[in-house]
């Protein structure tokens, strides 16, 4: 767009940005006056976990008699243990 006039002639060239620092409000109270107001945080809500695992996991689907699920089922219950949990300490039992 060189060569066209828009009519604020040599006035942009004059413009600078601010030389003064912003100033700065602690985001607490920045909240507080925003609540005030009616205000709603538009932050994301972090999902929590109960657990996080210590390493990646696999799945594994397996398809025993009714009779050893049950006991494996109780077994997870009475021990108040996950499946994975459960299987690793099993597994820790029969040093395998």
């Amino acid at each position: 767009m060189s060569g066209k006039n828009l009519g604020f002639g040599d006035k942009l060239a004059k413009i600078t940005p601010d030389k003064d620092e912003p100033a700065t409000i602690p985001d607490a109270k920045i909240d507080e006056i925003g609540e005030r107001h009616g205000f709603v945080a538009r932050e994301p809500i972090q999902k929590l976990t109960r657990r996080k695992p210590s390493e990646p996991s696999a799945n594994l689907n397996i398809r025993p008699p009714i009779t050893t699920f049950n006991r494996f089922l109780q077994f997870c219950e009475k021990n108040r243990m996950s499946y994975p949990e459960a299987l690793k300490e099993l597994m820790d039992r029969a040093n395998v």
